[in-house]
């Protein structure tokens, strides 16, 4: 377990999670990503969206898998249409930026939907950790037993 740096670090530490944040150079394309010391078959990436609903919503995937929106509408309860990329303003407001969102928030409400393809018990996963240059290290059966999380099939 790391000190905490991020609010949603905190998240972790208090559920118990082990994990591990690693510094390294800003990784912002595929190919600098997948130059990083981590294994690019355990990358995962996580995508924000929000609906009028739900000011953010957090999905899980695989880095080379590509989202089902009608999966994701049906799984978190709405329809296609009020589904939208969540913009840079409210990942701000989060203290993150597009391409370091982590798979954990520290607010209130916000849920984490995780593709079942990620969610394989004892496999270790890399995924964002706020920035650009920092990446986070668990077990994705850490991250599906989280209070706000929820599995299922979400990628095409």
């Amino acid at each position: 377990m790391s000190t905490p740096e991020a609010p949603w670090q905190a998240v972790l530490d208090w559920d118990g999670c082990p994990y591990t944040v690693h510094q390294h150079a800003a990784a912002h394309s595929v190919a600098e990503r997948q130059a990083l010391p981590f294994p690019w078959s355990q990358a995962v990436k996580t995508l924000a969206f929000a609906t009028s609903d739900v000011p953010l919503l957090l999905v899980v995937l695989r880095a080379e898998d590509r989202v089902d929106f009608a999966r994701l509408a049906a799984l978190s309860g709405t329809s296609r249409s009020r589904l939208r990329a969540a913009d840079a303003g409210l990942l701000a407001a989060e203290g993150l930026v597009p391409g370091g969102v982590p798979p954990v928030s520290h607010r209130p409400g916000v849920p984490c939907l995780i593709d079942a393809a990620v969610a394989n018990p004892g496999r270790p996963v890399y995924c964002g950790a706020g920035s650009a240059d920092r990446t986070l290290h668990i077990n994705s059966a850490d991250l599906a037993r989280l209070p706000r999380a929820q599995v299922g099939a979400l990628s095409r």
